[in-house]
């Protein structure tokens, strides 16, 4: 009689942990699946000349290195190789030089921080702001380096933030191999907002999302570059607790996913507990 007793909450506990798996699945993998369709979408190569739009967002390409073709002019109007100008560990800044909003309290913030990062300038890393506005021009360039330049004064030197325009068929070819999507909506653009890191090979390293870095991430960031080393990505962390508001430009708490998968791997923790306790008693 003990043994029978013993046995129906270990037969009991099979079913509500297989149940509560299921669920869990028929939960997180719709989410899941809308974030792989919406994070694809960004590497998809485009045709020299312009094609289908990138989804907006970030596809990571951790370990991957840009290519040797991109041909893009700095903001004396000289043309540049991205792939040999990144022959220092560098902060790629994709942004688009007329934003009001973003792409300038990124650039802002970027003037702030920079002095104080404890790295040597032009030796240990280097920053390269590239617009992805094939309308914007390096006079456009010079100004907009000028005005960030200047508030730093003598604390970083000029000649180490580059900053890039180029044609719709270069700049797609930069942004889709750093995993960068943006859509252009009438004059402005949907964009996220990111840093990447990028190794003197010209390998992604590491990304740096949100308009405020701070000096001790662009310090790892180019310390991990130096070494060709791939920093550990947040991103899969942020898919699962964020999702990306074209509309907002930014990344926002999803309460509905959290909740739902806190609650699922409780009751898939009870449906062990209970099957590892009929067990014992057994």
């Amino acid at each position: 009689m003990a043994i029978c007793c013993s046995r129906r909450p270990a037969a009991q506990a099979g079913p509500l942990f297989l149940g509560a798996l299921l669920l869990l699945l028929g939960l997180i993998l719709p989410a899941g699946f809308s974030l792989a369709h919406q994070e694809e979408q960004p590497g998809h190569e485009h045709p020299a000349g312009g094609g289908a739009p990138s989804a907006v967002g970030v596809q990571e390409r951790l370990g991957q290195a840009i290519p040797d073709d991109i041909v893009m002019r700095d903001e004396t109007g000289r043309e540049v190789n991205v792939k040999e100008l990144v022959k220092i560990p560098t902060i790629l800044v994709p942004v688009y030089y007329s934003c009001p909003n973003d792409c300038n309290l990124l650039l802002g913030s970027l003037a702030q921080v920079l002095p104080l990062v404890s790295l040597e300038p032009g030796k240990d890393f280097q920053v390269v702001s590239v617009s992805f506005d094939e309308q914007d021009t390096p006079q456009v360039a010079a100004r907009r380096k000028n005005d960030f330049v200047t508030s730093m004064g003598d604390r970083f030197p000029a000649r180490n933030w580059t900053f890039l325009t180029g044609d719709e068929a270069n700049i797609r070819k930069l942004t889709d191999a750093v995993g960068f999507g943006f859509q252009r909506d009438g004059k402005a653009f949907k964009h996220p907002v990111v840093l990447v890191a990028l190794s003197p090979s010209g390998k992604v390293v590491r990304y740096l999302y949100g308009v405020t870095p701070l000096p001790f991430d662009i310090t790892m960031a180019a310390t991990e570059a130096a070494r060709e080393t791939v920093g550990l990505s947040v991103r899969r962390a942020i898919a699962m607790c964020y999702s990306y508001d074209p509309q907002g430009r930014q990344y926002v708490f999803d309460l509905m996913k959290v909740s739902g998968a806190g609650i699922l791997a409780a009751m898939a923790l009870f449906g062990v507990f209970l099957y590892f306790g009929g067990r014992k008693k057994k």
